[in-house]
């Protein structure tokens, strides 16, 4: 009888042990090449820029049209393991879980305290779910300005 729950102790501790391993492995699988693609961002932020500053310069349209290629086929390569750019929109409202406030701006006609005013830099995540960098933007600040009430003529008179 001793020796049957040993047995069944050790099945069970080895089960546990397997569920583990198993656990472990897809963690490494899923996120294993989160180094590389760390490292990997900043070379996409700079094939931006590369492909920014030879827009409407006058190089030769094959160079352009060479940067914009290998851009979006790092870009590419990229989202095919899992890696994902977040731009978020103007007016989004800010997250300090996903963005990097960079700088403030003064409010503008329309826009909302604690909005996003720009996008500095993109940011990316791995897998939807690990930041690999938050996304590097502008912050609207200041006072909500309050809508004057409509004009209201004819009433009370």
């Amino acid at each position: 009888r001793r020796h049957a729950s040993a047995m069944a102790a050790l099945r069970i501790a080895a089960t546990e042990a397997q569920q583990r391993h198993t656990s472990e492995l897809e963690r490494v699988r899923r996120f294993g090449a989160e180094p590389l693609a760390r490292s990997l961002v900043p070379v996409c932020d700079n094939l931006q820029a590369l492909c920014g500053s030879l827009e409407g310069s006058e190089v030769p349209a094959a160079l352009l049209e060479g940067a914009v290629l290998t851009r979006e086929s790092m870009q590419a390569a990229l989202e095919r393991h899992g890696v994902e750019r977040h731009d978020p929109p103007s007016g989004a409202r800010f997250d300090p879980s996903l963005h990097e406030a960079m700088f403030t701006a003064p409010l503008s006609d329309g826009a909302a305290p604690g909005t996003v005013s720009s996008v500095f830099r993109p940011g990316y995540t791995l897998h939807g779910s690990h930041i690999l960098r938050a996304a590097q933007v502008g912050v609207f600040v200041g006072e909500a300005q309050q809508q004057p009430p409509p004009d209201a003529e004819g009433e009370g008179e």
